[in-house]
C-alpha cells in the first residue's frame, strides 16, 4: 500500500505510520509524516522520534515490532 503524508505528500514509512496510530488514533486512514505530526503537535521531530525508540526497543508496542 502506498502511503503519503495528508499534509505534504511526502511517501510514509513504517514507523510514520505506527507513531501516528500510536498518538493520534488507531482507526487512522490518512497519516502525517514526523515532522507534520511534530508540528501538529508543537513539539517537533526529536520527541516523536525518541518516542519511536523507546516503544522499539521495550518490545510491548505490536505496532513498532
Amino acid at each position: 500500500m502506498n502511503r503519503t503524508c495528508k499534509k505534504c505528500g511526502v511517501p510514509l514509512m513504517t514507523d510514520d505510520v505506527a507513531i501516528y496510530l500510536k498518538l493520534v488514533t488507531r482507526n487512522a486512514q490518512e497519516f502525517l509524516c514526523i515532522d507534520c505530526l511534530g508540528e501538529q503537535l508543537k513539539c517537533g521531530r526529536e520527541p516523536i522520534e525518541q518516542l519511536i525508540k523507546y516503544f522499539r526497543e521495550s518490545g510491548k508496542c505490536v505496532l513498532f515490532r
